[in-house]
């Protein structure tokens, strides 16, 4: 291509604004307010997860003793009728054993039935932790002798 064939080239740089390169200063501050929000946005999520996992794992604390005291109730001794209560940690349970009445127990003569060695009782156990948060279960025992 000849010489005179190519355009001018400062004749074009003059007549017209050179383009800019880069990003202005509110472009990037855009950029920051954007990305602010959406790690902002991110952290809130994150701290929720994190909340409702500890409860989580709270109640599932919780429900664990629970089980655990209603399942020994009278296995280490005599199931007695009244409440008791104790600690495990930071945890607080209560377990109240109330007799059941099935109606008459004993014949007119005042003689005990025959296969009348089991004695139904219910067992409750409350367990609490210290924020109040609690769970509660009961079931019905069969309990050799009477119910004291």
């Amino acid at each position: 291509m000849p010489a005179s064939d190519l355009p001018n080239r400062s004749s074009a740089r003059g007549s017209r604004v050179v383009a800019q390169r880069g990003f202005t200063l509110i472009e990037v501050l855009i950029a920051f307010v954007v990305l602010a929000v959406g790690l902002g946005t991110l952290a809130v999520g994150i701290a929720t997860a994190l909340r409702a996992d500890a409860k989580v794992h709270n109640k599932h604390a919780l429900d664990h003793i629970a089980e655990s005291r209603l399942e020994a109730a009278g296995r280490g001794g005599p199931l007695k009728t009244g409440s008791r209560e104790g600690r495990i940690g930071r945890y607080r349970w209560r377990e109240t054993v109330t007799s059941v009445e099935l109606g008459k127990s004993r014949p007119q003569d005042g003689a005990a039935p025959q296969g009348a060695s089991l004695v139904p009782s219910w067992v409750e156990v409350v367990v609490q932790d210290d924020a109040g948060l609690e769970t509660r279960l009961a079931a019905l025992k069969l309990v050799r002798g009477a119910a004291q």
